[in-house]
């Protein structure tokens, strides 16, 4: 009960000494009434928003605040229904997917990133022989860490990236469990991982959680109460945690440092 208090005051103070960042970019996703999907940040600041404007398909949108807080929307016409997209951890590439109609088939891209400006796209299902994946995680190595449906078992997987345009086969890491479908990876580090999980009938298991490495193995993740079910997860400029509330649509925002100091007292 003490370590359940600790974790609810915890969490009660960071959330509240971080409310005016994650204002700002609700703010903006309220005044061009946004709807976000997937959500990334650059280190340099500006967003990269997989949703849906006002009675519209999905789009990916670039976001870049400037100094008088005004913002300068720009809309990324890469293909028909971009409802997925991530920055890598760094900032440095950009691997998003989308619905191609005209020939019923999902497509995945992937873009270095520079001075604000997108490179050509890389075919990364041709790269990676992947047939589908889905809220993705890159890191600084340009490893990809996916949940997909598309392969047997169903799971989150890693891909290793080889040499500039080839990576290894896919390895599982969290496999599907009876009524729980792990998604939306970020590594804090090589042994701990923050995740999404929903139920397939009890939605009462959705939630963020947290699983460790140990002797090469991710164990089964753990619950953290009192954090809010979402998705997207990923690290804003700053280094700290944000990811979308599923019931409100809007980013949540937390302290990393102190988070881990939470996570220290469940795992």
């Amino acid at each position: 009960m003490q370590c359940s208090k600790t974790l609810i005051y915890s969490l009660m103070f960071i959330t509240m000494s971080h409310l005016s960042f994650a204002q700002d970019i609700n703010d903006y996703l309220d005044q061009y009434d946004i709807t976000p999907n997937m959500i990334s940040q650059h280190p340099d600041g500006e967003w990269f928003v997989s949703g849906s404007l006002k009675d519209s398909t999905p789009q990916l949108l670039k976001l870049t605040p400037t100094e008088d807080k005004q913002l300068q929307l720009d809309t990324l016409d890469y293909g028909f229904y971009q409802n997925i997209s991530k920055l890598s951890n760094d900032g440095d590439h950009l691997l998003y997917a989308f619905a191609d109609t005209i020939q019923d088939v999902r497509k995945t891209y992937l873009r270095t990133y520079k001075d604000g400006k997108l490179g050509k796209p890389l075919d990364f299902r041709k790269m990676t022989r992947l047939k589908a994946l889905t809220y993705f995680m890159v890191d600084d190595n340009e490893n990809v860490y996916f949940y997909t449906y598309a392969r047997e078992p169903k799971g989150l997987y890693k891909i290793s990236k080889q040499d500039e345009n080839a990576y290894g086969e896919a390895e599982l890491l969290i496999p599907n469990r009876p009524n729980l479908v792990p998604f939306s990876p970020l590594l804090l580090d090589e042994k701990t991982m923050l995740l999404a999980q929903h139920g397939q009938d009890d939605q009462n298991v959705n939630g963020i959680y947290c699983s460790v490495a140990k002797d090469g193995e991710w164990q089964e993740p753990i619950k953290i109460e009192r954090l809010p079910y979402g998705w997207s997860l990923g690290f804003d400029k700053y280094g700290d945690l944000i990811y979308i509330n599923a019931k409100t649509k809007r980013i949540e925002h937390y302290n990393l440092e102190d988070l881990k100091k939470i996570l220290k007292k469940l795992i």
